[in-house]
């Protein structure tokens, strides 16, 4: 079956438009008819003039178009910079029979998208094409000419300025409707339509993309750009984030992200991947999925396209300087840019602080009791609420998993900095694990944790590096008193007061952490529901606040009942709540301490 025409849905989205215009300045006419209809038959009344004609005012205003304001998503590039690039963008452009864009620009996804900006109500503007240098760095040159035939379908096939006529009409409808839920339908039912539109334009464009790149650079793109944007996401999550939280950046993502590429850990996220199955199509959804898209050009029938394999970042000129350049832009208040050899000290550096964590809240902690902890399960609870105290009342189906992970990084970091004070060496790369070495010899105490606390690893290896480097059993990471001080600091100082049979905690609103268990009766925890709760009491009006509010399945639709805000000030971050028993304000404090 082959794309049916997007023709009548887009005829139909363009009526649906033409029909709300219609009918709001109908509506906007009435308003300003009835005071002159009531003058002429001498029935005139000032206030119900002036609400007609403010209401009218508002209508009007609301629907009138706004110009669109266009905010650089990257940095622009120029020929002059890169003259393959745009050599391989024109050739795309001319072999669809499209003009080039009017600017360029360098994103960081795995990915490619156009716009048409600048204009108003979908008319005039300019063309832009974003790249992502994250897309760059992994596709070959056929793939990203597949990509960019994509994109440029959207212009040929005048998506572009459909897509700038359609937000515009929401953007109007949000603003005429949004405060009346009865009429809540109307956008819905535009947004749906024109959704079901855009999946549509999708499949056209993909046909572009399958007649100039081949079916196999698009499916193997497709595929590959998917996956891609997956470990992109991760790579930043594990390997950049935690670093960044330091003030550290290494000086190019983009060296390292290919790195991580062929990681073992990246290896372990494919496996992850390829076990869960792609989430359902909805209805509200832009794109098909992409079983749908794979399906949908396996079926076209095109002559096939030879391969170029060579890596598509060889059209940049100087692309690591590039890719150094963009990294600085991408985290603007980065303390310091280090080369990925050195990320291993920091890493080191944030594996002792967790030794030190361990240290200060478990005071008799040492290396023979991480033998006897990893062998006592029961043990694991009271352990990882100590290190994290987050962990305090928590109530759903994954503390088990989430204790465990606690458990297993904290006696792996404080077992590697013990090994590493007395003559192991540290070593990492992106996607692999923090190792130590010792005359070549390579350990990995992540790994060795893991296998002691599912019990099928042996505690001799343990005795063996011991004696080895001469470390006493009895070993324990030796504690600064500022990092004492440090490590025991409270996530947020909460103080529980009780007048009569109210009880109040009082701690800083930003980082105050609810117990994981409903607010209301202390369950196992079903959701967290955003509330608003008003602040002072019936008689005084301070505002209101909202409150993620954690709450069971029984009391899913009573978040309200949880709480009462006597006081907040926004100067200090101070609020003042009163909770329902004294039992929940004390597990409040000690999942903050």
């Amino acid at each position: 079956m082959g794309v049916r025409s997007s023709t009548v849905r887009a005829m139909a989205a363009v009526g649906f438009l033409l029909l709300f215009y219609a009918v709001a300045l109908g509506v906007a006419g009435a308003l300003l008819s009835l005071p002159y209809l009531l003058y002429t038959t001498h029935r005139f009344h000032a206030l119900l003039t002036v609400l007609c004609l403010a209401g009218a005012g508002v209508l009007s205003w609301s629907l009138l178009p706004r110009r669109e304001r266009f905010v650089p998503p990257g940095f622009r590039l120029t020929e002059a910079e890169h003259p393959r690039l745009f050599a391989a963008i024109r050739d795309v452009a001319q072999r669809m029979g499209t003009r080039m864009p009017d600017a360029v620009y360098l994103v960081e996804d795995v990915n490619a998208y156009v716009r048409q900006v600048g204009g108003v109500f979908g008319l005039g503007g300019r063309r832009v094409l974003s790249l992502g240098l994250g897309l760059l760095a992994v596709d070959n040159l056929s793939q990203w000419r597949a990509a960019v035939a994509h994109e440029f379908g959207h212009f040929q096939s005048g998506d572009t300025w459909l897509a700038g006529v359609l937000c515009a009409t929401r953007s109007a409808m949000g603003r005429t409707l949004g405060g009346w839920r009865f009429f809540s339908w109307v956008p819905e039912t535009f947004l749906r339509l024109t959704q079901a539109l855009s999946r549509e334009q999708e499949l056209v464009a993909d046909t572009w993309s399958v007649r100039l790149a081949g079916k196999r650079a698009h499916l193997s793109g497709l595929r590959w750009e998917a996956l891609h944007a997956a470990a992109w996401r991760r790579f930043l999550a594990q390997e950049v984030l935690p670093l960044a939280s330091r003030g550290v950046v290494p000086d190019n993502l983009f060296e390292g992200y290919r790195r991580y590429l062929a990681s073992a850990d990246w290896a372990e996220g494919l496996r992850e991947l390829g076990a869960t199955s792609e989430r359902a199509s909805c209805p509200y959804d832009s794109h098909p999925s992409l079983a749908e898209r794979i399906a949908f050009a396996e079926r076209l029938d095109v002559p096939e396209v030879p391969l170029d394999e060579r890596p598509a970042y060889t059209l940049l000129s100087d692309a690591e300087a590039l890719e150094r350049r963009f990294t600085v832009q991408l985290w603007p208040r980065a303390v310091e840019f280090i080369p990925w050899s050195e990320a291993g000290a920091h890493w080191r550096t944030l594996w002792n602080e967790t030794a030190s964590r361990v240290q200060a809240r478990v005071p008799d902690f040492s290396l023979a009791r991480v033998s006897a902890l990893v062998k006592d399960a029961r043990a694991w609870d009271a352990f990882a609420e100590a290190i994290h105290p987050r962990l305090v009342g928590y109530r759903a189906p994954d503390r088990a998993e989430r204790v465990r992970e606690v458990v297993a990084h904290a006696v792996s970091a404080y077992l590697a900095s013990i090994l590493a004070e007395h003559g192991m060496v540290w070593r990492t790369s992106p996607g692999e694990p923090l190792r130590l070495e010792c005359e070549g010899e390579p350990v990995d105490p992540a790994a060795l944790v893991d296998g002691w606390l599912e019990g099928t690893l042996g505690l001799e290896v343990l005795e063996r590096l011991r004696a080895r480097l001469s470390v006493d059993a009895h070993a324990a990471w030796r504690l600064r008193e500022e990092e004492r001080t440090e490590a025991l600091a409270p996530l947020a100082a909460v103080t529980v007061e009780r007048e009569g049979d109210a009880v109040t905690v009082r701690a800083p609103f930003s980082r105050l952490g609810l117990p994981h268990c409903c607010a209301l009766c202390g369950g196992d925890i079903a959701s967290h529901v955003e509330t608003r709760f008003h602040v002072g009491g019936v008689l005084r009006d301070d505002g209101d606040i909202t409150i993620e509010v954690p709450v069971c399945q029984a009391h899913a639709h009573q978040p309200h009942k949880a709480f009462k805000v006597r006081h907040y000030e926004e100067a200090s971050d101070l609020i003042t709540l009163e909770v329902p028993t004294l039992e929940y304000a004390r597990l409040i404090q000690r999942s903050n301490a």
